[in-house]
C-alpha cells in the first residue's frame, strides 16, 4: 500500500475542491481569509467554516488526516487554546493535527507492515513586519534546533532560498530574494526527506531534490491573492504529479 499525500499552503480563505482520495493533506499555513486578522473572527472562522471544508474532503480511510500549521496571517494560531481545538476536533471528527513547532507520527500499513511517517511543522518566520510568528534570527535558531534529524516530512510557513522557494517570481518585485537563510541552514543540517513551504506565493513550485531533500513551494494563491497554483500530489515512492483543482 502506498501513501498518497497532498501538499498546499496559503489558502487565505480559499478552500479548493479536492477529488483525489488521500492519506495525508499537508497545509503550510495562512489558512484564514486575509481581510480580518482579529482573533475572534479568525478563531470562529477556523472552528466552523474551515471545519466545514475539512468535512468535504475525500479522506481515503479512517486513518487519513489533515496536518497543518499556522502562518503569519493566522494570528489565532499564536493564542489558540485547548478548548478552541476541542471545538474544532468535534466539528471535524478528529481528522486534523495542528502543529506549532511540534511533531506528529502518522502510522500506516505498507507492504512491509505497520510503519510510521514522522512529520514536523513550524510556523516561525523571519521578521519583515508586525505579523504573527515573526521572530528574530536568534529565536529562529532556537525554534529550528527542535526539528528532528532526518525527519520524514518538514513543513514550514516561511520559505528558504534553497531551490528558489523564497524568491519572488512574479509581480512588481519579481526577482527579489525574500527567503529565510536561517531555515536554509537547518534544512541542510537536519536533512528532512521532504520539505514544503509557502509564504512567498510565487516561489519555485517545481518539486525536485536539492541535497538530501525533495522540496517545493506549495502556495495555492499567487502574488495577487488569487488561486493559481495546483495542489501537489505525491507518493512516498517518489511518484509525483500536480493535481489541478
Amino acid at each position: 500500500m502506498e501513501l498518497k499525500i497532498l501538499a498546499t499552503s496559503d489558502l487565505h480563505g480559499n478552500m479548493p475542491y479536492i477529488t483525489t482520495p488521500f492519506d495525508l493533506l499537508l497545509i503550510c499555513g495562512d489558512i484564514c481569509p486575509a481581510h480580518d486578522h482579529y482573533f475572534n473572527y479568525q478563531i470562529g472562522w477556523f472552528q466552523y467554516e474551515f471545519s466545514k471544508w475539512i468535512n468535504t474532503l475525500p479522506f481515503k480511510d479512517e486513518n487519513s488526516k489533515v496536518v497543518f500549521i499556522a502562518g503569519n496571517h493566522d494570528f489565532f494560531g499564536e493564542r489558540i487554546q485547548k478548548e478552541h481545538l476541542d471545538v474544532f476536533n468535534v466539528e471535524t471528527q478528529n481528522r486534523c493535527v495542528y502543529l506549532k513547532n511540534t511533531g506528529y507520527n502518522h502510522e500506516y500499513i505498507s507492504d512491509n507492515g505497520l510503519e510510521t511517517l514522522s512529520i514536523f511543522g513550524t510556523p516561525y518566520c523571519k521578521i519583515f513586519g508586525s505579523w504573527a510568528f515573526m521572530v528574530s534570527d536568534k529565536t529562529l535558531e532556537k525554534k529550528y534546533k527542535q526539528i528532528p534529524d532526518n525527519v520524514d516530512i518538514l513543513i514550514s510557513h516561511d520559505s528558504p532560498t534553497l531551490n528558489e522557494l523564497g524568491f519572488i517570481h512574479s509581480g512588481w518585485n519579481a526577482g527579489t530574494e525574500a527567503g529565510n537563510k536561517v531555515l536554509d541552514k537547518y534544512i541542510v543540517e537536519k536533512k528532512p526527506k521532504y520539505f514544503f513551504s509557502g509564504h512567498i506565493h510565487s516561489g519555485n513550485h517545481a518539486f525536485k531534490k536539492i541535497g538530501d531533500t525533495y522540496m517545493a513551494n506549495v502556495s495555492y494563491i499567487n502574488e495577487n491573492y488569487t488561486p493559481f497554483y495546483p495542489i501537489l500530489e505525491f507518493t512516498l515512492n517518489g511518484e509525483t504529479k500536480e493535481l489541478v483543482v
